[in-house]
C-alpha cells in the first residue's frame, strides 16, 4: 500500500457510553492498539475501518455516527497515532486509523503505521480482515492522489467499501453536481457506493450508516 501516513499524537479527552448516534446505542472504547496485528481480546467481531487523509473530517464524522465524542475533532492534522477499536452495540467494532497524506512523522512511524493499516484490511494468521471500510474524500477537493491509492488497495483486496464525500455543507450548491460527478468517477460503482455527507448538518448519514451496516450484516438500530 503506498500512501503517505500522518505524524500523530496521544489524544486525550477519549469517552464512551450511550448515544445518540445512527450507526449504534452503546459505544465504548475496547483497544487503542499500536503494534501491527494487535486485536481486541476475545472472539473477533465484523470490524469497520474508517480512514482517510488528515483533516479529511474523520473525527467529527465519527462523533455523528456514533453519538458520542469518542474522537476528539482537531484542526491539526493527524492526531490519531493509534487504531482505535470502539465497541458498537456489542455487536461489531469501528476501527478509527491513522490519517495519511502527510509526511511529517518519522520514517519508522509511518512504516509502522501502514503495517497496522495493512494488516487491518487484509488480516493474517491470527487475525480475520476488517469486514469493510469506511473510505473519507474531502467533498470540497478534487480527487487526491492518496485516496485513489487507497481506493486501488481496497479494491485489490477485495475488502467492500463505502466512500462519504464530507464536509458537503461547506460546497456551495452551485458547485455539488459537478463536484459529485468528479468523485462518483473516480471512486464510485456498482459495489462501492459514494455518499456526499455533512457531520454539521446530518446529510445523508442515516443513509451512510445503513451502507455500513449492510455490509458489516448487521441488524438497525431500534
Amino acid at each position: 500500500m503506498t500512501v503517505t501516513l500522518a505524524s500523530a499524537s496521544h489524544r486525550t479527552g477519549l469517552r464512551s457510553g450511550a448515544g445518540r448516534g445512527v450507526l449504534g446505542r452503546s459505544v465504548r472504547l475496547v483497544l487503542a492498539g499500536h503494534r501491527p496485528g494487535e486485536r481486541p481480546k476475545g472472539a473477533p467481531l465484523p470490524a469497520l475501518a474508517v480512514l482517510g487523509r488528515s483533516n479529511v473530517g474523520k473525527s467529527s464524522l465519527l462523533n455523528a455516527l456514533l453519538g458520542v465524542k469518542v474522537a476528539r475533532v482537531s484542526q491539526t492534522p493527524g492526531r490519531t497515532q493509534a487504531l482505535y477499536w470502539y465497541r458498537v452495540d456489542d455487536s461489531f467494532d469501528v476501527v478509527d486509523c491513522p490519517g495519511y497524506g502527510w509526511a511529517k512523522a518519522a520514517k519508522e512511524k509511518r512504516a509502522t503505521f501502514e503495517e497496522m493499516i495493512e494488516k487491518l484490511l487484509i488480516g493474517s494468521e491470527d487475525a480475520p480482515a476488517a469486514s469493510c471500510a469506511l473510505l473519507l474524500a474531502d467533498g470540497r477537493l478534487e480527487p487526491q492522489e492518496s485516496d485513489r491509492s487507497m481506493a486501488l488497495f481496497l479494491g485489490n483486496a477485495g475488502v467492500p467499501t463505502v466512500v462519504a464525500a464530507t464536509k458537503w455543507d461547506a460546497v456551495k450548491p452551485s458547485e455539488r453536481v459537478r463536484r459529485l460527478r468528479s468523485l462518483s468517477s473516480e471512486f464510485a460503482d456498482s459495489e462501492r457506493p459514494l455518499l456526499p455527507v455533512s457531520s454539521e448538518t446530518g446529510e445523508n448519514l442515516p443513509g451512510l450508516a445503513r451502507l455500513l451496516r449492510e455490509r458489516l450484516r448487521t441488524p438497525s438500530s431500534p
